[in-house]
């Protein structure tokens, strides 16, 4: 007892007498209830084994697994660069997304979903598409020079970049923009 007087004298003689909290007479604002949320679309069939029939497949990689071969046909943005890419994905038809072991795409599927695109998560990830992943021809990775000139409809000055995929007749490279972002761009291939 002697004890907890003591403290009780040297507490307010170093912080000082205790402040005194009167209750409210009446209540400040009236509380509502919160309205009730819409359960969470179950996310069940957010993976698939094959891509969906008719669906953009979206590669989420970074550009350095590129060398092992992209899915023919496939849009190319970095899993971190998706958010910034939004107004290139469409609305109207289904998205299927990969990456290399379909942990990342898992993710950005279920992202897109949340930003209101019907977005599926490639289970198997690239390994799907390895019989097409690389095509004979030129190989992904090697360097080439491409020519100034007009690329969707804005003019491209010339540059050095990396094949990421050969798709008959055409090349998919890869070249950093005036920003120092990567941009894919297509020519023509050799031979």
């Amino acid at each position: 007892m002697i004890r907890k007087l003591l403290r009780r004298v040297v507490d307010r003689a170093l912080v000082g007498p205790r402040p005194v909290v009167k209750p409210v007479a009446e209540p400040v604002g009236k509380w509502t209830e919160a309205p009730a949320v819409a359960p969470e679309e179950p996310v069940d069939d957010l993976e698939v084994e094959d891509p969906v029939p008719g669906s953009l497949v979206l590669d989420v990689r970074e550009p350095g697994e590129y060398a092992g071969g992209v899915a023919t046909e496939a849009m190319l943005i970095p899993m971190d660069m998706v958010p910034h890419q939004l107004p290139r994905l469409p609305r109207d038809r289904a998205i299927t997304v990969y990456c290399a072991a379909g942990v990342r795409s898992y993710g950005v599927a279920h992202w897109l979903r949340e930003q209101g695109f019907n977005a599926y998560s490639l289970g198997p990830g690239i390994g799907y598409f390895r019989e097409a992943a690389v095509p004979p021809g030129v190989r992904p990775g090697t360097r080439v020079k491409l020519p100034e000139g007009e690329v969707d409809g804005a003019w491209a000055p010339a540059a050095e970049g990396e094949v990421i995929v050969q798709e008959g007749d055409q090349l998919r490279v890869r070249v950093r923009d005036e920003q120092g972002f990567w941009v894919e761009r297509r020519v023509a291939a050799p031979g």
